[in-house]
């Protein structure tokens, strides 16, 4: 008999994820159904009566089917179902015996914007929450609603990420999500004049009657907000001369730069209300540092402080890149993982003299020579990529540990997933 812990959870971190083609069978419109959570929404559904997906979504798990994806102001909502493709087991009085379990792990996040930005679980309904558990049946279906933060306007395609153990066990990954969520207009236009009318009453020859000269329309104001800072050292606290990028959230370009003062560290960026960005730090001789600025209910002309702290760098400092994310027991790098190394990108180019050691590792669970080939396979994977963006291969060692130097060797697979994890080291500057 076959056991199957259903979970969801995030990645972070690991060296793992899953992925298989699961087309998916196509959404509900949200017409016409209430009662349940859904079609009827106190907060107003945005995607209420629209189509929700288009194109195929990847699951790693046979049996687990999107039905519909619907935004509220207030969240992300996914309608799932899952087939237990167990064949149906019976005891000697012939009734069905459970061939499964399943729950969900709150710690499951939406992944978007190439791992720019991460929602957070919310709540579910008809499903318990880790470490509650709920048996299937062989042939039976179970649907479920999961709820998570809302996906900034602008937002259309994620992921779900979730898994219980990395490397070894069932995963359920759903990839390439869909739902209609345009970006909300910047300000907003004013409707054209309208057309002066005709008077075909008049007589021929008679003077017309002039029409008022129509008013100018002005152009409307623009909404911004001021975000001010300081920049410095996190050890010193003293001042840094930094560039800093900014770019929209749902959005693969920076938008624009400022710098920071020499003098004081200060800097100033006006952005557009109702928006969210994304920006990155970065200083010569310091590791970068990220954020975003969620401006979505931000007033006209508001001023937002937000101070950034950067790590100086040094010869022998090992920093674990925290979101790297892989195909399931593969070296394939799914797209959750550009944002991170992109941050690698800019220390690289930041620092041109500097070279670094890229080392991977598993967990202490199953065959040691695949574990060890794994680690050495994903590391390549991430130099490659490195490469790709014009970073010389000469500055980039690997080298893969597979399970030999564990964080932690006793605990759960939620408490052991701080061992799959890609590190690098500076080796000179």
């Amino acid at each position: 008999m076959r056991y199957r812990l259903l979970i969801f959870c995030l990645l972070t971190g690991s060296l793992c994820s899953c992925v298989d083609p699961f087309p998916r069978t196509g959404g509900s419109s949200g017409g016409g159904s209430t009662g349940d959570g859904r079609g009827n929404y106190p907060n107003g559904d945005d995607t209420y009566g629209q189509p929700t997906s288009t194109g195929p979504s990847q699951s790693a798990e046979k049996g687990v089917r999107v039905d519909d994806i619907q935004l509220t102001r207030d969240y992300t909502i996914l309608y799932l179902t899952y087939t237990d493709t167990n064949k149906p087991q019976f005891d000697q009085n012939r009734r069905q015996i459970p061939t499964g379990v399943m729950a969900f792990q709150p710690q499951g996040r939406l992944v978007a914007a190439n791992g720019a930005r991460i929602f957070k679980f919310v709540k579910a309904d008809n499903i318990p929450i880790e470490p509650k558990r709920q048996s299937t049946y062989g042939g039976q279906s179970y649907s479920f609603t999961v709820y998570f933060e809302r996906l900034d306007k602008g937002l259309e395609n994620f992921d779900l990420f979730e898994c219980n153990d990395y490397d070894h066990l069932i995963c359920w990954n759903i990839y390439n999500l869909y739902v209609r969520n345009p970006a909300s207009p910047v300000v907003n236009q004013p409707l054209p004049p309208a057309p002066t009318p005709t008077n075909p009453s008049r007589l021929p020859g008679e003077t017309p009657i002039p029409a008022p000269a129509p008013k100018p329309v002005e152009s409307p104001a623009v909404q911004t907000v001021m975000i001010s800072g300081v920049v410095s050292n996190s050890l010193t606290n003293k001042p840094i001369t930094a560039t800093i990028d900014y770019q929209l959230s749902n959005k693969s370009t920076p938008v624009d730069s400022v710098q920071s003062f020499a003098s004081d560290g200060s800097y100033r960026m006006q952005l557009l209300r109702n928006q969210v960005y994304t920006y990155v730090a970065s200083a010569k001789g310091y590791l970068p540092a990220s954020g975003t600025i969620d401006l979505m209910k931000a007033s006209n002309n508001q001023k937002i402080t937000r101070n950034i702290q950067l790590k100086p760098l040094a010869v022998g400092t090992k920093i674990t890149l925290q979101n790297i994310y892989f195909a399931m027991s593969k070296s394939d790098l799914l797209p959750a993982s550009f944002a991170e190394l992109d941050r690698l990108v800019t220390l690289m180019n930041d620092n041109p003299q500097a070279r670094i050691r890229l080392e991977g590792h598993t967990d202490i669970i199953g065959d040691k020579e695949a574990n060890l080939q794994l680690s050495r396979d994903r590391v390549l994977a991430c130099q490659r990529y490195l490469v790709g963006k014009r970073i010389d291969v000469d500055r980039i060692e690997t080298v893969g540990y597979g399970d030999t130097r564990p964080i932690l060797t006793k605990g759960t697979d939620e408490e052991r997933k701080v061992n799959r994890r890609v590190e690098f080291v500076i080796l000179s500057l």
